[in-house]
């Protein structure tokens, strides 16, 4: 079997953000659309060239090769078109046989965190921080954009030249000075790591239906903003709701693919080594007081890995969690939906319905399938198959991941119109 193009995928979500660290601090932001370029032209070269000819001995130093050279040839052609002056970059400054800068980086993990916080300029507003880093350092594209902050796709596509031009006037440069100005922009850093974790967790584009790829980087680059976090609680409490998601990975799909849900998943499968770790790092955030949409989030996440079975779940204190949450997130149709699915378990399905009937969303897809979804689920427990079955059909209609599809599907059958 060809593995080629999930090896070449695998490498752009470990190390496109490397590289783009790497060559951005060599050769400044201001060439930063040419880099993106470059980057993403490289592993497109690798689809094609490992297909037919298999994986080089060794992966990273040909991709950084191929990436750089591209790079060079790209930007000695915009000089000589007129794209670029001789001051941005003198020609004979850009040569091939110079030491490749993404492997001579001895701290290419410091690279991806300076370019992180470059990204969160102030000049930017924080949706534009969360797009543009989202898109740089991780490799969003506009689908996965779109999906991540519940956006049209064409405002994601405005807001990205808008920031790439911004970013290109500042002409900002890398350097251990963006990792000391990391504290202010801390928010936002881990707003953006959150959502690209929650992007592999449930993927847009990815047909298995998570990423592991992107969940693991997500975590590997949280883990990496620790040591330079003041305060770490917020890292922590990120980090323990982190491994208490990847924990139940091997829970989540049946053989075959699709979603299994909570209540049927295996627990026997849950990675207790992962879920050990998810604790250590709640024990540490909530020794410093921290109380924030992490840390209960990841406190929600622990009742659910403490439950022996579905059954054992604390239904009530996660209700009132989801409580806490909302207080702090009023506009989030996610945690709203959420609390209501767990007051429905602690209460039983009749008291949510009335919410759910007065229950409007922002005119998202996203958010209209998961209201639409969560009804079909409380009117079918509730015994209310025909609404339950009306419910589904319009879920059916929103979806936008197969897998969702296939499980809307699969509860509609246990849910006959009557």
């Amino acid at each position: 079997m060809d593995t080629s193009g999930q090896l070449a995928a695998h490498f752009f979500r470990e190390h496109s953000g490397r590289m783009v660290a790497s060559l951005t601090r060599v050769y400044g932001m201001a060439h930063l659309d040419t880099i993106l370029d470059a980057v993403q032209d490289t592993f497109e070269t690798a689809l094609i060239h490992w297909r037919y000819h298999g994986p080089p001995d060794h992966p990273r130093a040909w991709l950084s090769q191929v990436a750089r050279n591209k790079l060079i040839n790209a930007l000695k052609h915009n000089a000589r078109h007129g794209h670029a002056t001789e001051a941005e970059f003198p020609l004979h400054a850009l040569s091939t046989t110079d030491p490749d800068p993404v492997l001579a980086d001895e701290a290419p993990t410091d690279g991806q965190i300076q370019l992180l916080v470059a990204c969160c300029h102030p000049a930017l507003s924080e949706r534009d921080r969360i797009l543009i880093t989202l898109h740089i350092l991780s490799g969003f594209g506009i689908p996965e954009l779109a999906n991540a902050l519940q956006l049209n796709r064409e405002a994601v596509k405005k807001a990205l030249q808008r920031s790439k031009a911004i970013l290109r006037q500042k002409s900002l440069k890398l350097g251990q000075h963006a990792i000391a100005a990391v504290a202010p922009q801390l928010p936002t850093v881990c707003t953006i790591l959150y959502l690209l974790f929650n992007e592999g967790y449930k993927a847009t584009r990815n047909s298995r239906g998570i990423d592991f790829d992107l969940c693991y980087e997500a975590l590997r680059l949280t883990k990496l903003l620790r040591p330079v976090a003041t305060p770490e609680a917020e890292v922590d409490a990120l980090l323990a709701l982190m491994f208490f998601g990847v924990a139940r990975f091997p829970a989540r799909l049946a053989a075959y693919g699709d979603w299994i849900p909570l209540e049927e998943q295996d627990r026997s499968l849950w990675n207790t080594s992962l879920i050990t770790e998810g604790f250590h790092y709640l024990d540490q955030a909530q020794r410093s007081g921290y109380a924030g949409r992490y840390y209960l989030e990841a406190l929600i996440a622990s009742h659910h890995c403490a439950a022996s079975h579905f059954t054992a779940t604390d239904w009530k204190t996660i209700h009132d969690l989801y409580q806490l949450l909302e207080n702090i997130e009023p506009a989030s149709t996610l945690i709203r939906l959420n609390r209501l699915i767990a007051k429905s378990y602690a209460l039983g399905p009749l008291p949510v319905i009335t919410e759910l009937a007065t229950f409007t969303v922002n005119g998202s897809p996203g958010a209209a399938f998961l209201l639409a979804a969560t009804k079909g689920h409380v009117y079918q427990r509730a015994g209310y198959t025909a609404q339950a079955h009306t419910a589904y059909e319009e879920a059916l209609s929103l979806a936008q991941n197969p897998l969702d599809s296939q499980l809307i599907r699969k509860r509609m059958e246990t849910s006959p119109r009557t």
